[in-house]
Order: C-alpha cells, then structure tokens, then sequence
C-alpha cells in the first residue's frame, strides 16, 4: 500500500488547531473538492486506505503493553514502558494521548473524500473522468466503513470517555463535542449500515480505484474483497464486532449479540479452521513511498518483546506441550533486554507472529479482523443469546484447532463468568499481538483485576487512554479532562 497517496487528502484532528500541511505534489483539499475527477479520486481513495493503516502498529504494541502480551523495551523513549506499566493515570501529552490525532486524520481524509465524491461529474457526461451512479455508491460503501473504523479504534481506547464524532467541522471551527461511548458505537453502526447499502447497491460494479493486497486476496488471505458485493462481507464482519462490543462495553446486551448473529452470517465466516487466517489485512512493504511492519523484528532485536505472562498463562496440551499458539507465535530472544526503569521484566522472548517461514519480514500484513475472531464473535453472542450449546461448539473449534488443547470443560449450565474466562483466554491467544485484544476484553467484561499489575511494587493497569492534551486545551479545558463530566 503505497503511502504517498495518502496526501491526496488533507488531514486534520478532532481539535480545531490542528492545521493542514500543504502537499506540493497532490491536490489540496480544496481543488480535491472543487474539480474532482475519477483520477484525483482514485488516489484520495488510496489515501484512505494508507491513512486508515497508519496507527496500526501503535495500536498493535501500545494496547499491547496496557494488557500486558508485550512490551517496549527499546530505551529510547522512557514513557512507552512507564507510563503503561506503572502510572494509574496515562498522560495525555505522551504514551496516552497517542492513537487519536492520526485516527481523527483519517477520519477527515474521509470526509474529503465524499465531498468530492458529491461533486464529481456523471460519467454520462465525462466519460474519461466521470464516476458511474453505481460506482459513486461503492466509493461511498468502501469510505463510510474506513471512517467506521477509524472511529471503532478511538472508542477502543478512550471508552467511558467517549469521543467527538461531529468532525465534519471547517479548520478554526468550534470543537466538536464529546458523546458518550454508546453514542459512538451507534455512530459506527449508522456508517456501516450506510456502507451496508450502497455496497449492496453497487454490487459487482468495480470499485473505480485499486484495493490493497491486504483486501484483494493476495498474500495471507485468500479471500477477495475487491468488489463491492463481496467487500459487503468484510463490512458485517466489522459490524459484528461493532455490535459485540456495544452488546459489553454500553450495555445493549441481548438486542446487540442478535444483531451481531444477523452480521456473521453476511460476513465471511466459516466453519473451518483452515479458513482461521482469511480476513482483511493492512499490508505493508519496503518498496519506495511505502511503510515496512516495523513490529515484525529479528530475534536480536532490542524493541519489542512478550510478556513474561503470556507463556505462564498458558494451558497445556494433552502431551504437555503449551497452548500451540504460544509455540506459533513466541520464541526465546537471542539477545535479552533490560531497562534499569523496569527491571523486573527483562525482555526474553520475541514475538514471531509477523514472520514469514520463520524470518521477520517487513511486507508481513496486520490482520484488520479474520476469521478466527469471528468465530470467537460468534462464540460471545450465542453465549448471551441463549444458544450455549453452539458457543461451546465454536470455543472448541478454536481451542482444539487454533490451541490443540482439550476440550473446554465449560458446559451449558456453567456459569456465565466461567464461560468469559473461558472466552476471554481464548480471544486473549487467538488475537495475541494483533490488536490490543486482552486490555479491550478486560475492560468491558470488569476483569482488569486479571492483568497483573507487574512491577509487583508501584505498578498498575490503566482503565482508559486520556484526552489528548491537545484537545484538552483546544476546548479551554486542563489537561487530563473529561469533557462528558459536568
């Protein structure tokens, strides 16, 4: 995914001071609007793929050092271990504030976009540049459901403290206001929803710009999202999550889990653990204009390393062998690191779940969501909607595929905090280093108290990312604000 596109469009933050950097080389905002074509569109549409990319990696090892699957011991920036590890408060001028400007770029790319979009000609009356009415439509379905996105990562880390999403504001405007999480997830499923309809209307028409190779079925996935008609899927499935998430995290319980049933079965799940790795995929390269997956690092490499608990937690296989996704995706460091600011936990095993036939490789793609979360998904609503037979079938399908572990001895009388522990330990290893799984799981299902708060003395697990302190004082506020508290 070439990342000099990502210019097309011009970024700003949630705050009203976030200013635009001009870019000599693409068309501005303003002339993207103005006199759009079908080609200026096309690269505004691979912007929106970059810049949809571009806080993955963040997200991947920052959520993963709040719950604890990993951590940054590089050295070179003291708060990317101390802030996670041993500050009750994260502050919003560093390691906390961070995954939220870049998210509210993307989201602005986005409402570039379709301002342009809107006033593109009809091909009927250019031919070479216009855009078709139904290509208009699957341009609207691919930016709404990376706009939902983007939005479903913010609400991930900032939760209680709810986020601004009436950000089609002018530079200089007013600030947009906070909403409550519950309100942000129902903004994220009006924009899949939306996307959900005019994919459907486009159907087979082809999307009038490239799709990445994460989402057009090359490399790890095998599944082809480069039409409308089968993009569909991919949105359901990230509905699904929406609606998972909501169902714990803002107390929609049943009515959301019954949804999210309807949306797995229009996204792309199976049956089949052969089908676990297929989804949709950030991709990354070293090719020029382009950004390598920094997270996939040799095994002497002093950055990124698992926590310690990853492989304690572990549950054996019959043979006695750990989880087989702890052998899939932790090796023993060739070279220990350890900081003198946190050295009760020396950096001795590597993570290898970006690499490829054992080797790190920088073109190694992000899952965005893939199959083996939905069936996990899947899992999670059946439970609380009653159908716990069928839940206990999926968990298995994970534990004894994904895990090679016995069956779970959780049944259908169980209680439902046995089944979350059971859930949870699988959603925890199943999704290890991937998206910050454990510290968003915890959270909504009030289990924090299982992350250990390693240093045994002074450390402890944050709740929530803060308010940037930018947009703290953007809206005359002190930094660590609230804005929802009166």
């Amino acid at each position: 995914m070439a990342t000099a596109t990502a210019g097309a469009l011009v970024a700003a933050a949630a705050c009203s001071d976030f200013f635009n950097a001009p870019n000599t080389n693409q068309p501005d905002a303003a002339d993207l609007i103005q006199n759009p074509t079908r080609a200026k569109l096309s690269a505004a549409a691979t912007g929106i793929f970059a810049s949809a990319r571009g806080d993955i990696q963040g997200t991947v090892w920052r959520l993963g050092s709040l719950g604890r699957e990993g951590i940054n011991l590089s050295g070179n920036n003291q708060p990317d271990y101390q802030e996670p590890y041993f500050l009750s408060a994260l502050l919003g001028s560093g390691f906390g504030g961070a995954l939220w400007n870049g998210r509210y770029a993307a989201i602005r790319n986005v409402n570039t976009y379709l301002s342009a979009l809107a006033n593109v000609r009809d091909i009927s009356l250019d031919p070479v540049q216009g855009v078709s009415a139904d290509e208009k439509a699957a341009s609207r379905g691919m930016a709404n459901t990376f706009k939902a996105l983007a939005f479903m990562y913010v609400v991930e880390t900032r939760d209680s403290l709810g986020a601004p999403i009436d950000v089609d504001r002018p530079i200089g405007a007013t600030p947009a206001p906070f909403v409550s999480k519950d309100s942000v997830y129902g903004h994220i499923l009006f924009l899949l929803d939306s996307a959900e309809a005019d994919l459907t209307r486009a159907d087979s028409t082809p999307f009038p710009f490239p799709v990445p190779p994460g989402l057009n079925g090359t490399g790890l996935n095998t599944l082809d999202f480069s039409l409308p008609v089968s993009f569909l899927r991919f949105n359901r499935a990230l509905a699904a999550k929406a609606r998972s998430l909501r169902a714990t995290a803002a107390s929609c319980g049943a009515p959301c889990y019954t949804a999210a049933l309807a949306d797995l079965g229009a996204s792309f799940i199976t049956n089949s653990a052969a089908d676990f790795a297929n989804g949709a995929y950030f991709d990354f390269s070293n090719a020029a204009n382009d950004a390598p997956n920094a997270l996939s690092e040799p095994l002497n490499g002093v950055t990124f390393f698992a926590h310690p608990s990853d492989s304690v937690d572990a549950q054996l296989q019959p043979g006695g062998q750990p989880d087989q996704r702890v052998l899939d995706k932790i090796v023993a460091a060739k070279d220990t690191q350890k900081l003198g600011g946190i050295g009760e936990i020396p950096g001795k095993q590597k993570f290898t779940v970006y690499f490829t036939g054992g080797s790190p490789d920088p073109a190694h793609p992000v899952p965005i969501i893939r199959d083996e979360e939905l069936v996990l998904l899947r899992a999670e609503a059946e439970w609380f909607t009653g159908a716990k037979a069928q839940a206990l079938s999926d968990i298995n399908l994970v534990r004894q595929n994904a895990g090679r572990l016995a069956p779970t001895t959780v049944t259908i009388v169980s209680p439902d905090s046995d089944f979350v522990k059971e859930l949870l330990y699988n959603r925890r290893y199943s999704l290890l280093w991937e998206q910050g799984t454990r510290w968003i799981d915890a959270r909504r299902f009030n289990r924090l108290g299982d992350i250990p708060k390693q240093p045994p003395t002074g450390g402890n697990v944050a709740k929530v990312m803060p308010v940037p302190d930018d947009e703290c004082s953007a809206r005359g506020l002190a930094v660590n604000c609230t804005p929802l508290t009166p």
